[in-house]
This record gives structure tokens, C-alpha cells and sequence, in this order.
């Protein structure tokens, strides 16, 4: 019986330990990096690596939910690239900025909306199919353009650029997605279900979760939000650049899974997700102070995300008392 007891006590410290995991990631490089750089620990430099992490944490806030539900989106990046460009275009086109929010938001829905149709409907692998739309939306957009950037975006970078008082707008919006993501998933009913469908499909299916409309609405928010971020990122570029968004996937799915949210699904929160952007923000600005090579910041992002998922695998076998 102690024997039990004892391996239960230790099988809890190391789900905590998982759980919170980022929380302690992120205090620790705080730390450390207030030690290294005199400069790190400034008011200013934390509004900076808020902005910065603005665009990445809208996308990681449509990925956490799909991943919860044990899907995959590898086409924000570059779909929310091409919204923002679209925005952009409507906006000088029109001079309109509710139109251009509009085509920018609605243009990432409908990627989103397609990729859930062809996962749903055909049981494609989610992998295969965002992969695949990743190149669609990509060649969309230099096809349209021409592969020329999109400039005299005129008070359209307002959105990138401006603040309210003393915070900038990005950080604004990040916060709100951040809290409307909190509200889908800890009081809705969706919430509910996106836990169930990641924890065991076939059961949340038995339980009469209608497994196939609840995954399409998490790929039409994830899309929507990688509009919307695409249309924060060009607005902070000044621009309209097709090629921007590429890699911020990879960021995104970073995040997510430093944040908490288990990569076999049923296991995350925002507030994680929130806490994992964060984690890299920190990383990204510490090594930009010290001028570290871009190169090398790639390899150790790598590598953080090695890390993060042996340490989700670690956790959830353990959990399960393996």
C-alpha cells in the first residue's frame, strides 16, 4: 500500500511538473536573461517582446484548439500571409479598413473552412491536407501579385503599429482572442467537446458529440484567426508581403506545445499557450540582444520543440502509469 501510495505521490509530481512546465521555463529565462543583459528587464523591452509574440500567440490560439482536438493546421503561416496581402490590397484599393478586416478575416476562414471539409468528409489526414494548403494559399498569393510586395498601406498599419494609450493595439487584440479562446474552451460547450474528441473520438462519438461539425468549427476559427494575424503582421511590415508568414507556423505549433497542450490531444489551455509564446518571445529577444546568428536561433528553436514534446510524451506516459 505505500508502495502504491508512494509511485501515485510521484506519478502526480511529474503531471504537475508537465503541467506546469512553461510557467517554470519562462520565470527561470527571466531570470537568467536579467542576469546576462542589463537591458532584458525594462518595461519598455517587455511591451517590445509582447509585440513581437502578438502575431505567433493569434495563430497558436487557433492551433491550441485543433491540437486539443488532435488536429493539425500547417497552413496558417502562409494562409494568413495571403489574407493580410488581400487586406492590404482591398485597403488601398478601397481605403476602406472594415472591408479590408473583413476580406482578411473572412479570406482565413474559408481556408480554414476547406481544410476541415476535406479532413472531415474524406477522413484525410490532417497533416497532408494543411501541408497541401499551405503550397494553395502560397502560390494563391504570388500568382495574384506577381511576387511584389504590396505597399502605401497608408493608416491600415494603424493595426501594427498604433496603440491605445500606453499599450499597442497588437498586444490588444492578442489579449481579447486570448480571452475569447479561454471563454470557448473552459464555458462552452465546444470547449467541451474539442476535450472529449482529443481525449478518445470513438467515445466522444458514443456520447453523441457530433465529432465532424465540431472540427470544422475549430479549423474556421483557426483559419479566421490566421486572417487576422496576417493582417496584424503586414500592418507591422507596412506592407503587404506574400512571403511573410512562412515559418510562423512552425512558431505557432511551438508555442502551443511549450504552453502545455499535449500533442496526442485532450490536454491544453490558452492561458498555456499564452505562457508558451512567451517562453520564445523571451528567447527570440535575448538572443536578438546578444546577437546571436539568426542560423543558430533556427537550431536551438529546434530544439526547444524536441524538448517539448519528449517532455509531453514523458508526462502522459506517466500519467497513464506507464
Amino acid at each position: 500500500m505505500q508502495s502504491e501510495a508512494l509511485q501515485m505521490k510521484t506519478q502526480k509530481r511529474r503531471v504537475n511538473f508537465g503541467k506546469y512546465s512553461g510557467i517554470l521555463i519562462l520565470i527561470v529565462m527571466i531570470v537568467v536573461c536579467s542576469l546576462i543583459e542589463e537591458s532584458f528587464l525594462t518595461a519598455g523591452n517587455f511591451i517590445n517582446i509582447l509585440r513581437q509574440i502578438s502575431v505567433v500567440t493569434i495563430m497558436a490560439f487557433g492551433e491550441t484548439i485543433l491540437i486539443i482536438g488532435g488536429q493539425l493546421d500547417l497552413s496558417v503561416g502562409c494562409s494568413g500571409a495571403m489574407a493580410g496581402t488581400f487586406a492590404c490590397i482591398v485597403y488601398v484599393a478601397t481605403g476602406s479598413l472594415a472591408l479590408a478586416l473583413l476580406v482578411g478575416i473572412g479570406l482565413g476562414a474559408i481556408v480554414g473552412t476547406v481544410n476541415g471539409l476535406v479532413v472531415t468528409k474524406f477522413d484525410a489526414p490532417p497533416f497532408i491536407v494543411t501541408l497541401a494548403m499551405q503550397s494553395v494559399t502560397l502560390g494563391t498569393i504570388f500568382l495574384y501579385t506577381k511576387g511584389n510586395n504590396v505597399y502605401k498601406i497608408g493608416d491600415f498599419r494603424m493595426i501594427g503599429q498604433g496603440s491605445l494609450g500606453v499599450i499597442p493595439i497588437p498586444i490588444i487584440i492578442m489579449l481579447v482572442i486570448g480571452v475569447i479562446t479561454w471563454f470557448l474552451l473552459e464555458r462552452c460547450k465546444f470547449g467541451r467537446y474539442i476535450y472529449a474528441i482529443g481525449g478518445n473520438e470513438k467515445a466522444a462519438l458514443a456520447s453523441g458529440v457530433n465529432v465532424k461539425k465540431t472540427k470544422l468549427i475549430a479549423y474556421i476559427y483557426s483559419g479566421a484567426l490566421a486572417g487576422l494575424a496576417g493582417i496584424v503582421l503586414m500592418s507591422r511590415l507596412n506592407a503587404g508581403m506574400p512571403a511573410a508568414g512562412t515559418g510562423y507556423e512552425t512558431d505557432a505549433l511551438t508555442a502551443t506545445i511549450i504552453g502545455g497542450t499535449s500533442f496526442t490531444g485532450g490536454i491544453g489551455t490558452a492561458v498555456g499557450t499564452l505562457v508558451g509564446a512567451a517562453v520564445i518571445g523571451v528567447l527570440n529577444n535575448i538572443m536578438n540582444l546578444m546577437g546571436v546568428n539568426s542560423y543558430v536561433q533556427q537550431i536551438l528553436k529546434g530544439c526547444l520543440i524536441i524538448a517539448a514534446v519528449c517532455v509531453d510524451i514523458y508526462t502522459k506516459q506517466h500519467k497513464r502509469g506507464k
